[in-house]
């Protein structure tokens, strides 16, 4: 028997999606666009470090903010609707465990929100290019994004565990992930 069962089942569903590449190319060239964009109105005769610094703050407010939203968009319904359809039951008849399910949802769901975030780590690293950032900054800034992402994901998670209507799910995600 494998090791996660669903996990592996998941993301092969998940991989196999059209969807999957245009999530990947279409935040890339969102990135980009409102980074040139960015660079268009912060340029007024500031030296390339001082630009790069603000294109690089900026960029990572806004991929702070995807990563908390991530949450809220891919995963508040996993495990409820579930409950509303009466499938995970099922699953539980099988010799599949609960970290098996779990783990298989999140994967399923979180998918895209990574590929948008790995979609907007190669804009970040422009700044990096440009002289503004570290390495070392660059990187942790990459970890605490995956972090974030990930502990948002996490709670959306668990709060759709706790509720059975779509609604009570958003809501209750949206107002954890806000405090």
């Amino acid at each position: 028997m494998n090791f996660l069962p669903i996990v592996e089942r998941e993301l092969r569903v998940a991989a196999r999606r059209p969807e999957a590449h245009r999530v990947r190319v279409l935040f890339l060239a969102l990135t980009v666009a409102l980074w040139f964009f960015l660079w268009i109105i912060h340029q007024h005769g500031q030296a390339p470090t001082t630009l790069s610094r603000n294109l690089y703050e900026a960029m990572s407010v806004i991929a702070f903010s995807f990563a908390i939203a991530s949450g809220l968009i891919f995963a508040a319904d996993t495990l409820s609707a579930e409950k509303r359809a009466g499938t995970l039951g099922l699953l539980f008849l099988t010799d599949l465990k609960g970290y098996d399910v779990m783990l298989g949802k999140l994967a399923a769901h979180s998918l895209n929100g990574f590929y948008g975030l790995l979609g907007m780590l190669p804009v970040l690293a422009l700044p990096l290019l440009m002289g503004g950032v570290s390495l070392g900054e660059f990187a942790r800034l990459a970890l605490a994004l995956l972090a974030t992402m990930f502990q948002s994901l996490g709670v959306a998670m668990y709060i759709s565990a706790l509720c059975r209507e779509t609604q009570a799910a958003l809501l209750g995600t949206f107002f954890v992930l806000l405090t």
